[in-house]
């Protein structure tokens, strides 16, 4: 059976609110008192209810981070930094990872509201949830940040990396190396990323003089096997594009296994460009040049931004683009003359 408040008051002769007030509730209690409460409870192996003490204190020293599945590719540039930035700053971390679809997400949001968090840091996945559900947890009093990507039409700080550059950079380079049959393999565009992304790709080409049509962008899932179904479906229409930029690297990895598999070389045939320079894009069977988004700044940066709010300063509710990286490795070469 578990001890409770009652049995340590009992045992140090004093009352349940000398107690409380000794595990950190609002009130005085003098240093020998609070020593003695301290050793008791430490004697019976008492735990202090969390709970309890939240509501006592009007804070649960609780911050919740909603984070989609994608995140987790570079969990150690994007969650370890926040974690450890939130537990040095004396907080606990709630971490919940949607399972990518709208409905997910806004269940994990309800959810860190009824648990009376202090803060949340959401990382939306590429079909959010409702403005609304996000509406709902500033309204509830929690203070929240968004990361990587933002949420168009909600008045919080936003920290992301720069999308339209990123489209515009992996296009760019596949149209320096001579490509001219290039497919954008998208985040759906329903997404501030998706359609910041899809306008670097249409300016690129259109500034080199590349026509586009409609299956030049093709909408695609999150995953290898996504990356490896659009790569079936593109040699089934008899003309592959010479050049494939990818929503993510595990879709790219997706599109080289099926090129590979298929016969096609890597380079020679096709190029490939992916997004997010996760761990394995440099040790697959051909090394991966992708663009790298900012992940670690991205999250100190929402972290201090979060931290401020709870420390009840002002702070903007801008939107922050940070820099991205074109990281070149052997997965681009320029196309076959035959081919162009």
């Amino acid at each position: 059976m578990s001890v409770t408040i009652g049995d340590v008051a009992r045992a140090a002769g004093v009352s349940r609110s000398t107690v409380s007030k000794a595990f950190g509730s609002k009130g005085f209690v003098s240093p020998a008192t609070k020593a003695r409460v301290v050793r008791v409870a430490a004697e019976l192996n008492y735990r202090p209810s969390h709970i309890a003490r939240s509501l006592s204190l009007g804070t649960s020293r609780l911050i919740g981070v909603v984070a989609t599945p994608s995140i987790l590719t570079v969990f150690e540039n994007f969650v370890q930094p926040i974690e450890q930035a939130i537990r040095d700053a004396g907080y606990s971390l709630l971490l919940y990872t949607s399972s990518g679809d709208p409905e997910s997400e806004r269940l994990c949001l309800v959810d860190l509201i009824q648990k009376r968090v202090d803060g949340v840091i959401a990382i939306p996945s590429s079909n959010p949830a409702d403005i609304e559900a996000y509406r709902d947890v500033v309204d509830s009093g929690i203070k929240l940040v968004v990361l990587d990507r933002c949420v168009e039409g909600l008045m919080v700080p936003q920290v992301g990396g720069d999308d339209y550059e990123a489209g515009r950079l992996a296009t760019g380079y596949l149209i320096g190396l001579g490509h001219r049959r290039i497919v954008y393999l998208a985040i759906p565009r329903t997404s501030s990323s998706g359609h910041n992304r899809a306008r670097g790709f249409f300016d690129a080409m259109a500034a080199a003089g590349i026509p586009v049509s409609g299956s030049s962008v093709v909408e695609t899932g999150f995953g290898e096997r996504y990356g490896e179904e659009a790569m079936e479906s593109l040699r089934a229409r008899g003309v592959l594009p010479t050049g494939i930029i990818a929503r993510h690297d595990l879709n790219a990895i997706g599109v080289m296994r099926a090129a590979l598999a298929a016969g096609l070389s890597v380079p020679g045939d096709i190029s490939i460009v992916g997004n997010a320079d996760i761990s394995l894009a440099d040790m697959i069977r051909v090394p991966l040049t992708t663009v790298r988004h900012p992940s670690r700044q991205m999250a100190v940066t929402g972290v201090a931004r979060l931290l401020e709010m709870l420390a009840g300063n002002v702070v903007e509710p801008v939107i922050t683009r940070l820099p991205v990286q074109l990281v070149v490795r052997s997965s681009c070469g320029a196309p076959r003359p035959e081919i162009i």
